[in-house]
């Protein structure tokens, strides 16, 4: 939920003003190429390495949720270097175990949702940035759910202004996330 008034995006239970900085911390889509590349290249098992990939973002963003990161990068080729070595460790003291189909966890997967959590920040960073009538219109429209015309009249402008500010809104949330690898249509 977004508070207009204060300017603080709201999660359930959570109370932090969203900045552009937070968006400017998440991995861009060219340092998950890099990463996966650099761990697949140094397993053989392309799940294990898919799993060491998404520990890597799992201990990225809780270093991240207690501390200011100057280097995303370089910290995320550390964490990997070091759930690399742990990985080839356990490897020599004995075999892994497949687990069962039926073991397999319900919730979405760990990159899942460290990219649907970049999306939201890259969202809020661009609502932050847009021009406030733009923002609130898109607001009250998307999120308050009133129509184009409600808006309108309760702003005493035209429908077709409103329907402008929406559209522009929308472009403006592409962008963003299509800076850093997104699209609104694949989710990914």
């Amino acid at each position: 939920m977004v508070n207009r008034d204060a300017g603080v995006f709201r999660g359930v239970g959570e109370h932090r003003p969203v900045t552009p900085a937070l968006a400017m911390q998440c991995p861009d889509a060219a340092l998950s190429r890099a990463l996966r590349a650099f761990v697949h290249g140094r397993l053989g098992h392309h799940a294990d390495g898919d799993d060491v990939v998404q520990e890597t973002y799992l201990r990225l963003f809780t270093y991240q949720a207690s501390a200011r990161v100057e280097d995303v990068k370089a910290l995320c080729f550390a964490i990997a270097r070091n759930l690399l070595r742990d990985h080839h460790r356990v490897a020599r003291r004995g075999a892994n175990v497949e687990l069962d189909e039926a073991m397999v966890c319900p919730l979405p997967a760990a990159d899942r949702v460290v990219a649907f959590r970049r999306a939201v920040a890259l969202m809020a960073g661009a609502l932050e940035r847009m021009p406030p009538l733009r923002r609130e219109i898109f607001l009250r429209r998307r999120l308050d759910g009133l129509t184009t015309a409600a808006i309108a009249d309760r702003l005493d402008m035209s429908t077709a202004a409103v329907e402008k500010h929406v559209v522009r809104a929308f472009a403006d949330l592409r962008t963003a996330l299509a800076r850093r690898g997104f699209t609104m249509e694949a989710g990914a």
